[in-house]
């Protein structure tokens, strides 16, 4: 039986030029290339920390980032996504006025000040949670979107399980200390850059320096707040001396995700997260490979109708690469083993593997652009004739 041809179109890209021979669930994390000719920053004593770039899904820097750690405050981003993901459904309203529990009134640590009987809406709540820090404000929206507690932090697990962060595990929507609550950097860093670009408003909140509600004026606890380009995301206190932080910045279209845990202080959290981004920006910049629909492989097979498919990337591809001098980005595709007619349009055909001078950057799906069918007698006879030709 002969074997299918596949043939992989590769581009290459130097530095300053572009030449061409002709993006769901998680991929497989890639390797991290050798640093740039920028060195990386030397953090403080944290237990972790990720620097992600939000348009490429790429990790540019990673520390212990698979460590598993206490989120502390940094839980109430998977608490901003159900309640965005709520109102996107119309299951609530932003001006919907929510009545205040107890619980909520009574809750622990950092608050907005919410209280039976005094009207507060979901903006109010959302401005709450994420500017505050409130606890009050995350057992209210979770009451409110799921009728409980309990059934919101089910949600939130199984959120988490479908973005494919599989080291998290919530037990509130707080971050109150709790047994069992645990995740880690990376964890963090990818449900921050899911929820920018799944709800892209968190960042006209997140990113404030202050709210007022009821009269009451508190300030963001995230020390870079109010900095240029500085839009998000949260705050946490794990532990005496020990500080969490997510922050989120976007400059000339591109967005990075910074995650910092176990500081020893608000302030050293905030040195390392400045840090971080400092080398995101001027140590990498973003190529931009593929449009959606491009593409990027031919799969021929004898025994297919038609005999060749091609495979089209699913979303647009941005590659975020070291600067450097002559600089190189290979592609290559790997298909699917022993595919088999019939296959949809739009069905997997494997992935494209794009790297940097032989390091795996990262991993994108391959679709295929038009239906396959199980071929006939007499066409497949005319490719084997063919075959001889």
């Amino acid at each position: 039986m002969k074997q299918p041809i596949i043939l992989a179109i590769t581009a290459v890209f130097a530095w300053g030029s572009v030449a061409y021979a002709a993006v769901p669930p998680l991929p497989p994390m890639p390797t991290l290339p050798p640093p740039p000719p920028m060195p990386a920053p030397q953090l403080t004593s944290i237990q972790s920390a990720v620097l992600l770039d939000v348009n490429s899904g790429q990790v540019l820097m990673a520390e212990n980032d698979q460590k598993p750690v206490n989120p502390s405050g940094l839980v109430k981003l998977m608490t901003a996504y159900l309640l965005y993901q709520a109102e996107k459904q119309g299951l609530i309203q932003p001006s919907e006025k929510v009545q205040v529990s107890n619980e909520a009134w009574h809750a622990q640590g950092s608050r907005m000040f919410i209280q039976p009987g005094m009207a507060v809406t979901m903006t109010e709540l959302t401005h709450g949670l994420l500017i505050d820090g409130g606890n009050d404000a995350a057992i209210a929206i979770a009451e409110t979107v799921a009728g409980s507690v309990g059934g919101f932090v089910d949600l939130m697990n199984h959120d988490a399980a479908a973005m494919g962060l599989q080291q998290t595990h919530f037990t509130n929507p707080d971050g109150l200390p709790q047994p069992g609550q645990s995740s880690t950097a990376l964890d963090m860093a990818r449900l921050s850059a899911h929820l920018i670009q799944t709800y892209p408003q968190v960042m006209q909140v997140a990113g404030k320096v202050s709210y007022t509600y009821n009269h009451i004026t508190q300030y963001n606890y995230n020390p870079l707040a109010g900095q240029n380009g500085v839009n998000g995301l949260g705050v946490g206190l794990a532990g005496k001396n020990s500080w969490d932080l997510a922050v989120s910045a976007t400059r000339d279209g591109r967005t990075l995700v910074a995650v910092v845990m176990g500081a020893p202080s608000r302030s050293a959290a905030g040195s390392d997260a400045s840090a971080l981004l400092h080398y995101g920006w001027n140590g990498w910049h973003n190529v931009s490979l593929f449009k959606a629909g491009a593409v990027v492989a031919q799969i021929h097979k004898g025994d297919w109708s038609p005999a060749t498919v091609k495979g089209v990337t699913v979303s647009p591809v941005v590659v975020s690469e070291p600067k450097q001098q002559k600089s190189q980005l290979q592609t290559g595709f790997v298909a699917i083993p022993d595919l088999k007619a019939p296959l949809a349009a739009g069905a997997d055909l494997g992935t494209l593997h794009i790297s940097w001078h032989g390091h795996l950057l990262k991993t994108v799906p391959v679709h295929a652009q038009t239906a396959v069918k199980p071929a006939g007698w007499f066409i497949r006879l005319v490719h084997e004739g063919e075959s001889w030709l």
